[in-house]
């Protein structure tokens, strides 16, 4: 019985450091995307539809390890589904810097966040709100 209890401890570890990305630079605190929306640790995403023909998303992705590969876009399950925001991750550097933000689906019993490269997500409505709040009523308005 121990060695059960042992063995299913293990697993259980294993697959929770499994999820460690190696690359990115994680970002504490509040961040501020390029079009002046703030976002912080536990707000709350919706999901918009996919921006591929089959319905699965061109800028969300299984978890942080697989950030980037076409093959490991999120399906178009998550539709008009929310999602908590964990952390943030700079990946890129100098112009091709990119925030991208891990976030856990509410409702499942997933161990692994889905990564969103956000700035993109919410150019192609693959991301429709934060917080409740539509993302167009969240850009700020530039003076003229």
């Amino acid at each position: 019985m121990k060695w059960i209890l042992f063995f299913v401890l293990a697993v259980v570890s294993l697959n929770s450091l499994a999820q460690l990305p190696a690359a990115g630079k994680r970002i504490d605190g509040p961040v501020t995307t390029k079009r002046g929306i703030v976002l912080k640790a536990g707000d709350s995403v919706r999901f918009g539809k996919g921006g591929w023909p089959s319905g699965a998303y061109q800028h969300a992705y299984l978890s942080f390890d697989k950030f980037g590969q076409k093959a490991a876009a999120l399906e178009e399950g998550y539709a008009y589904k929310y999602a908590t925001i964990k952390e943030f991750r700079e990946v890129g550097t100098g112009a091709e810097k990119r925030l991208v933000v891990l976030v856990r689906p509410k409702g499942g019993i997933s161990v692994n966040f889905r990564a969103i490269d956000i700035e993109p997500a919410m150019e192609a409505k693959e991301v429709i709100s934060i917080n409740g709040t539509a993302i167009s009523k969240l850009v700020t308005k530039k003076q003229i």
